[in-house]
């Protein structure tokens, strides 16, 4: 994948000294490949513990970082990770760079505005699938500003099909977003004011209206290459994002979508934590 996005890879730093380096020299550890001069940027598995506490000392040794994954999500990782001075870190939330995503964000100037109310079906259970929902919320709807997940707290219990609600979001603009795990596949209901949209990764239409032709992901790399299967086009051009900020330190602006960061990551993270506070406490959690 990094290949793909016009990396070159010098080598592999591995959890452990049994872990195969596979098509690239292995780093004996961190301090070998902080020494390596030919080093700009490095690539983590978010969710390898030990890999994800190097987040610090990467930044201040002045490298760019990308976490391949929506993690870690510990609040006093991220936070620790933020604090300290150093260029920009990458996070792969790659649902922001879906078709069908791109396609909703698009639509909201012909509804009028942000919804009134979000009902989402079908969502994959687990921390990194929760944290892509909460990042598509926050572009479409705002900040969240609380969270709840205990059952007795929700806003309600089913969606009007009958599906179960286990989590719900409040958000900046009003809106509340319901969320079921129950549905064959992804499936987010967008109410507007004076319209209604239907989108997942299957298409997007307005409810008894037209189907709305899905936006493509923008492939910004000057000379594409071939993607490797299962990859996703978001993370792709995630890690091409973050070579444009090899000489200056920062993601490069330009339009929408551009790559999560630290901050997007720091947002997610306190509303999972709401979350399983609202769990623990029996009653909605401010995010804040």
């Amino acid at each position: 994948m990094l290949r793909a996005a016009g990396w070159h890879v010098t080598g592999r730093l591995a959890a452990t000294p049994y872990d195969d380096p596979r098509d690239a020299p292995a780093y004996v550890d961190l301090g070998e490949l902080l020494d390596d001069v030919r080093t700009d940027a490095v690539a983590l598995d978010g969710n390898d513990p030990l890999l994800a506490t190097h987040l610090p000392a990467l930044r201040a040794a002045g490298l760019l970082v990308l976490l391949t994954t929506p993690a870690p999500l510990d609040l006093d990782v991220v936070r620790a990770a933020r604090a300290t001075p150093g260029p920009e870190v990458a996070v792969g939330l790659v649902q922001r760079w879906e078709p069908w995503a791109l396609t909703v964000a698009a639509a909201f100037p012909l509804a009028g505005g942000p919804p009134v109310q979000v009902t989402v079906r079908g969502w994959p259970r687990g921390p990194a699938a929760a944290a892509e929902l909460v990042d598509l919320v926050r572009g479409w709807c705002g900040d969240v500003t609380a969270a709840v997940s205990a059952a007795q707290a929700l806003p309600a219990r089913s969606l009007p099909d009958g599906e179960q609600v286990a989590w719900a979001l409040l958000t900046a603009c009003g809106a509340t977003v319901l969320v079921s795990h129950d549905g064959p596949e992804p499936a987010v209901r967008l109410s507007f004011a004076a319209a209604r949209l239907e989108a997942g990764p299957a298409g997007a239409a307005w409810t008894g209206g037209a189907g709305l032709p899905l936006l493509a992901t923008p492939d910004r790399r000057p000379r594409p290459l071939p993607v490797p299967a299962g990859t996703r086009d978001g993370l792709v051009a995630t890690a091409y994002a973050l070579l444009a900020g090899v000489s200056g330190g920062e993601l490069p602006a330009g339009d929408w979508p551009w790559p999560a960061d630290l901050g997007d990551l720091l947002a997610v993270a306190r509303v999972l934590q709401a979350l399983r506070e609202s769990a623990a406490s029996g009653t909605p959690v401010p995010t804040g």
